[in-house]
């Protein structure tokens, strides 16, 4: 039988109290090193490329969802090739699911690592919500109502990823100031895009009457490349508040 002095356990117990609390806190959470490879980190330079192919499949949708509403002769005879762009951009959208679930953070100046604790902070955020309810497969609806492919609009909600890209670019950029002016400049195109898109689903509801609306769609004015031009004509006035236009004469316009 082994006999213990007092001064001897006095001992044993300073030692294992003088422990720092890192120490402890970092034995109890540790990782394997192999788990440290599948973590992505949140400024390198895999997530910049990420982002980027992320940052086109979003402005894919806002682009090209409204002009085909309004302009359905884009899609005539390549409907095919808007399928497979659809679903690549879906495709785009879903692994970015996988991507930030792997995505690490800092956590009191640590980058966390542990894959279950990734996991759950990110189904328990908002953007776990954004993200599935941005993949509701409205645009099978089509299937049945014919085709309307504004019906994709849930994938709009995505839009709250550019911010990050654009954080991201605006950090590396040597010059930030020019990079501020070509995103401005691009927001208020996009604006036009939109209001052209609507100038002339608005003309097309009222049957093409009145001088405000967007003349019959006949002889020159019945290629897509002038119905477009002309429409996003009318908005650029509007939104530079150049003016110059017939009044509206419906509640429509």
């Amino acid at each position: 039988m082994v006999k213990v002095s007092p001064n001897d356990a006095a001992d044993s117990l300073q030692t294992s109290s003088s422990k720092p609390p890192s120490e402890e806190t970092t034995e109890t959470t540790a990782v394997h090193p192999a788990q440290r490879h599948y973590i992505i980190s949140p400024d390198g330079r895999f997530m910049f490329c990420w982002m980027t192919a992320l940052t086109a499949a979003v402005l894919y949708n806002l682009w090209t969802c409204i002009a085909r509403e309004a302009f359905p002769e884009l899609t005539a005879g390549v409907e095919p090739l808007w399928f497979a762009a659809d679903a690549l951009a879906d495709l785009i959208y879903i692994t970015d699911i996988g991507v930030q679930l792997r995505t690490g953070y800092l956590e009191r100046g640590l980058v966390v690592y542990d894959l279950r604790r990734l996991a759950v902070r990110y189904v328990r955020s908002r953007s776990f919500i954004l993200d599935v309810v941005c993949l509701l497969p409205l645009d099978l609806i089509q299937l049945h109502v014919g085709h309307h492919p504004l019906l994709r609009a849930p994938r709009f909600i995505k839009t709250y990823r550019l911010y990050r890209f654009v954080y991201m670019v605006e950090t590396r950029a040597i010059f930030p100031n020019i990079w501020r002016v070509v995103n401005l400049s691009h927001v208020l195109f996009l604006g036009c895009h939109w209001f052209a898109a609507f100038y002339f689903l608005i003309s097309k509801a009222g049957g093409f009457h009145g001088d405000w609306g967007y003349p019959s769609p006949v002889g020159d004015n019945a290629g897509v490349a002038k119905k477009y031009l002309r429409s996003l004509h009318w908005s650029t006035l509007t939104l530079t508040t150049i003016g110059d236009l017939p009044p509206p004469e419906t509640n429509w316009e």
